[in-house]
């Protein structure tokens, strides 16, 4: 398979796994009237990127590319999934990446199964672990032989756009405000990406306590357009 054309097809918005749908919580900001302009935006974008995202599934995409570097061994595949469920405290949020890893997983096996994605799908369906998006994009994407850096950075990239994208229909923002933020935080992203291996051990899973809460939050919402 072509590495970059497969980078490009599972990184797309219109991958059909659902992303869509979540918001991460960014929903209940925008009704709280806490994310309101382009200005808050960017703001909003950057805090999740460099304080949530960093320690949390940017990590859990390191920890699985490492561990296919290596010998995936289903007890490993096992506790990794374990861990990154433990750390994922919002159901909302937990419940979110087994929905996308799922789905995910479904879309490449009927694409180019990949012996460790067909595993990691029939122990999820088998109850022996929950799934999680981060684990299976990385996967994926290590059997494809997608350099890390770029897998890494599209991966970055996704979750920026997710949040852009739904900012400009929640708030709303601009479509070009929204091209504008998406530009200026690339900077932020390559920074982000090139720590990421050095990230310290003890950091992982760190979040940020007010985006947990908004997640939360949600649940109880009047009125809601996104699962999360």
């Amino acid at each position: 398979m072509n590495a970059l054309l497969t980078l490009l097809q599972i990184n797309d918005s219109a991958f059909p796994i659902g992303s869509f749908t979540q918001s991460y919580g960014l929903e209940t900001y925008v009704s709280k009237g806490i994310v309101n302009n382009s200005k808050a935006v960017k703001v909003y974008a950057e805090t999740m990127l460099q304080h949530n995202f960093y320690y949390n599934d940017a990590a859990f995409f390191m920890l699985a590319w490492k561990m296919c570097d290596g010998h995936a061994t289903k007890a490993k595949v096992q506790e990794l999934d374990e861990l990154i469920s433990a750390y994922k405290a919002p159901f909302e949020i937990r419940d979110a990446s087994k929905k996308l890893g799922i789905r995910f997983l479904k879309v490449t096996e009927n694409l180019k199964p990949v012996a460790r994605c067909t595993k990691y799908l029939q122990a999820i369906k088998q109850g022996e672990v929950h799934g999680h998006y981060a684990m299976a994009f990385a996967m994926y994407a290590h059997a494809a032989k997608i350099p890390l850096k770029d897998a890494l950075h599209a991966f970055y990239y996704n979750t920026l756009n997710g949040i852009v994208t739904n900012c400009a229909k929640l708030v709303p923002i601009s479509q070009m405000d929204a091209q504008k933020i998406l530009y200026n935080l690339h900077d932020l992203i390559d920074q982000l990406v090139a720590s990421q291996e050095e990230m310290p051990e003890e950091m992982l899973g760190s979040c940020c306590i007010a985006q947990d809460i908004r997640c939360m939050q949600h649940e109880k919402l009047y009125t809601r357009i996104y699962i999360s």
